[in-house]
This record gives C-alpha cells, sequence and structure tokens, in this order.
C-alpha cells in the first residue's frame, strides 16, 4: 500500500471515530514527518508493507537525535514518544486494513521510560493580583470594555472553562439567582453545571448590565454576535503582556483546577467542576507539580 494514501486512509479513520480536530492535526503532523524522514532516509521504502522493526528503530534514533532550530535542544522524551505512539496506532489501522509487513514493525516501537514528574503550570495569587490590577488600568478602555475583561477573566480562572466553552456560553446559561453557570457541549458533548462564587457573580452581573441584550450570546464583539475563541485568547495574551505575567488561557484553568483541589482535597470535586470523564486526567492536580518540588528543594539545599 503505498505510504501516502494509507496515512490519507488513516486520518479519515480518525475523523470517523470522532477524534478531536487537534488530535488529528496532531497525528497528521507526526505521520507526515515519519514520512518526509522516511523518503529522505530509505529511498528503497515505498511501499508500507517494507517498513521494519530496523526502519522504526531508526526513526527512533532519529528523533531522539533531532535538535529544534528554534531552541537549540534535543526533542522531550514526550515529544519522541508522541510520535511513537502516532506511528504505532498508524501502523496497527494499516495491519487491520489487510496490510501484510514482511517484518513486523510494532515490535520495534518501544516507548522512551519517563519518570512521573507533574509538568502542570499554574499561576500564584500574586500573578492573579497582578493581572486583576492590570484589567483596572486598561488604558482607552471605558466602563463596558472593562466589565468584559472582568468577565471573561472570571469565567476562566473562578470556572475553570475551556476557552471554547466561555466563546459558546449564551446569557441564558448565567443563572445568578442559583449561583450556576451552565456548560452546554462541552468536550466530548457533555453537559454540566458549575458554581458561581459570589464575586464571580457580581462582576457577571455588571457586565450584564452594559451587555444590552444584542446577541444571545454572554460575550460578542462589534463585528460577530458571538466572540471567537481566537478574540479571547487574544484579550488574554493582551493582560499577559501588560501584566508581565507569562501564562496561557488553559493555564488559568490549571489554576482553578489546583485552588479546588487544594481546598476540598478531593480529585472527585475537581473531576466534576472540570467535566472529565476520565478521573487519571484530574490526578494532576493532587500531585507535586515540578515548580512545587523545585521550591522544596531551593529551601532545603546546602550553600
Amino acid at each position: 500500500m503505498n505510504l501516502a494514501f494509507a496515512i490519507d486512509l488513516f486520518l479519515q479513520h480518525l475523523v470517523n471515530e470522532e477524534k478531536s480536530d487537534k488530535t488529528v492535526k496532531a497525528y497528521g503532523m507526526c505521520m507526515n514527518h515519519f514520512k518526509a524522514w522516511l523518503d529522505s532516509s530509505w529511498d528503497e521504502i515505498s511501499d508500507l508493507e517494507d517498513v521494519t522493526q530496523t526502519v522504526v528503530r531508526d526513526f527512533k534514533s532519529y528523533l531522539e537525535s533531532k535538535v529544534v532550530a528554534k531552541t537549540k535542544r534535543h526533542l522531550a522524551p514526550t515529544t519522541v514518544n508522541h510520535y511513537l505512539i502516532a506511528l504505532r496506532s498508524f501502523l496497527l489501522f494499516a495491519r487491520s486494513k489487510g496490510v501484510v509487513f514482511k517484518s513486523e514493525p510494532v515490535a520495534g516501537i518501544k516507548l522512551k521510560v519517563i519518570a512521573n514528574q507533574n509538568q502542570t503550570k499554574w499561576l500564584s495569587n500574586e500573578e492573579i493580583a497582578k493581572i486583576s490590577h492590570v484589567i483596572e488600568l486598561l488604558k482607552y478602555a471605558g466602563e463596558k470594555r472593562k466589565a468584559l475583561y472582568k468577565a471573561i477573566f472570571a469565567i476562566l480562572v473562578n470556572c475553570g472553562l475551556r476557552v471554547a466553552e466561555v466563546a459558546d456560553l449564551k446569557v441564558i446559561d448565567i443563572l445568578l439567582d442559583s449561583g450556576l453557570l451552565i456548560v452546554r457541549s462541552g468536550k466530548g458533548d457533555k453537559y454540566r453545571h458549575v458554581p458561581l462564587g459570589i464575586k464571580t457573580r457580581t462582576i457577571l452581573q455588571a457586565w450584564l448590565n452594559h451587555h444590552g441584550g444584542v446577541s444571545p450570546y454572554l460575550f460578542y464583539s462589534q463585528r460577530d454576535p458571538q466572540m471567537t475563541t481566537r478574540a479571547i485568547q487574544h484579550m488574554m495574551g493582551r493582560l499577559s503582556k501588560l501584566a508581565k505575567v507569562k501564562f496561557t488561557v488553559h493555564q488559568l484553568r490549571h489554576t482553578f483546577a489546583k485552588r479546588v483541589a487544594n481546598e476540598s482535597g478531593q480529585i472527585e470535586v475537581v473531576a466534576t467542576v472540570l467535566g472529565h470523564s476520565n478521573i487519571q486526567t484530574t490526578r494532576r492536580y493532587i500531585e507535586p507539580s515540578i515548580q512545587e518540588v523545585r521550591k522544596v528543594i531551593e529551601s532545603v539545599e546546602f550553600e
């Protein structure tokens, strides 16, 4: 089977399995990278059946020795594993479609063993305070604009919503009297309620006072009745620069989850508010992060 054709079939299979766009794109990048490497390193291989254990091991060695031009560093072990996992899924898919390999290549895929260290990053209380202060001092922003920034930031850091979930919120999803926020179509099309704290309710009420009812969506722009995820990311990026606090929108979700985990001590509570189906995904918030480990090490080291 032609390799390019097999890759197209594989990616279409992922789409049919209703994998997320992000997953399909990541697997596509990995497989196209594999094909490009194969074309340049193994000229004699044109068909998928010719991929052997030796080829797979050679690809792993290539990944481990590859230096990223931008950072001048080798690929992280987790990145190497992402490539290998994608390749293994692809080869297993090809075998299920009748491809008979001359030498079983899947057996040659050995993932790098990585110590279980929590790399999740979240913001400190001081950093959150800096960002909130910057919103108050936004130049050339009237009260409506400030109320908008406050409301979006509050939902991200006090409710832990994904940026797409924030963009999809409608006015009717904010139940201030009940102190609840409704996520109607979260990841995996899951419906859930998220409690609203008193401060967040106050912030949202202030924004609703400016909303004007011009759109059914909670957040809108001058051009569109629904604010895009890109626009929300741009707004948070502006706050990051002004506050000189480096963060991503998703790290605000991590920050919320970590605070809930610390306060409740119950992984089930965190999983519920985040909308996680697999509680193992939530475990990162009750395990010490690498930053927390670093602080302990620095506090006990000798001069």
